[in-house]
């Protein structure tokens, strides 16, 4: 009896949990993604400076 209520309240607010998940996962990817880019930016950066100093 548990489960059918279950199944329902899935059904009717499924929209509702499934697409701000997957919104708020793409945004924190796409954040993870950039910080990880700039990071590496930073560090090409440095070597090139230290390579120029050189």
């Amino acid at each position: 009896m548990g489960s059918g209520i279950v199944v329902q309240l899935a059904r009717k607010y499924g929209a509702v949990i499934f697409f701000p998940t997957v919104a708020v996962g793409s945004i924190y990817a796409d954040w993870s993604h950039t910080r990880q880019w700039k990071r590496q930016q930073l560090q090409l950066a440095h070597r090139a400076q230290l390579k120029d100093q050189r």
